[in-house]
């Protein structure tokens, strides 16, 4: 696989995932989390792909706009690492919180799955 294939496959596996995200589209994220997906949330809390997926549809992670900016991207053999920052809404009218983030995508079986996330929340400057 040549560098520019892979890391345009992340970059859209990273935009499907923010579009399944705010669709709330639990089956289309299922597809691209891994069964094993931790996540470490904003809220200080390590959560499995179980507990997201259904944080998200009961609606107690919901986000109304979601704007990602990527900064970096490596890969170490069957693990890419995305790093950047994003800015959330939770509600029209509520503040954007903007966050630093790094999710980690590991090769398996000839697909991409994210296994890792961390977001944490910054103050704007």
């Amino acid at each position: 696989m040549d560098e520019g294939s892979w890391q345009d496959e992340i970059a859209r596996l990273e935009e499907e995932t923010r579009i399944a995200f705010l669709a709330q589209d639990i089956g289309r994220l299922r597809q691209l989390w891994s069964e094993n997906l931790r996540v470490n949330s904003p809220l200080n809390r390590v959560n499995d792909c179980s507990q997201v997926l259904d944080l998200l549809e009961r609606g107690i992670i919901r986000h109304v706009s979601l704007d990602q900016h990527i900064e970096v991207m490596t890969r170490h053999d069957d693990v890419v690492l995305v790093m950047g920052h994003d800015a959330v809404k939770d509600v029209d009218d509520g503040p954007v919180i903007r966050r630093r983030f790094t999710n980690v995508w590991g090769a398996s079986n000839g697909s991409w799955k994210l296994i890792g996330r961390q977001a944490t929340r910054i103050d704007a400057t």
